[in-house]
């Protein structure tokens, strides 16, 4: 079986910079309305910019992964959401993976504090996520 994992060019873990505090989540929009990437703002004044990558895995299918990448700066356009108290502390990640036309992608994560989840997933379309 084929795999394509998230995308991450950085030394450091994934996993570990996901489980890092969150305060706000920023999200970007399309012309249209339509939402194409998201950053989770930290506590410490850092961002992780997530968007959707496709990949064709047979004829007329494709997969969405999710691509990840620091931002140093919040967005300037979009829309801003404070997350619950909760995710400012320790938080538990899961991967999300679909397995589709003999390809296993990984596909989204839920960010879990408490009795809160932040579900983060790749979208239906080119660079979109739902």
């Amino acid at each position: 079986m084929k795999t394509l994992s998230f995308a991450w060019a950085e030394p450091a873990s994934l996993a570990a910079e996901l489980a890092r505090p969150l305060k706000q989540v920023f999200v970007e929009f399309t012309s249209h309305g339509e939402p194409i990437a998201l950053t989770l703002w930290r506590s410490d004044d850092s961002g992780l910019r997530i968007h959707s990558e496709m990949h064709d895995v047979a004829e007329r299918r494709e997969v969405g992964v999710l691509s990840f990448a620091y931002n140093s700066e919040p967005p300037t356009e979009g829309k801003a959401v404070y997350v619950a108290s909760a995710f400012e502390r320790h938080i538990s990640v899961y991967k999300l993976v679909i397995e589709e036309s003999g390809t296993s992608a990984e596909s989204g994560v839920v960010l879990e504090a408490a009795n809160d989840q932040i579900v983060i997933v790749a979208g239906v379309f080119p660079s979109r996520l739902p």
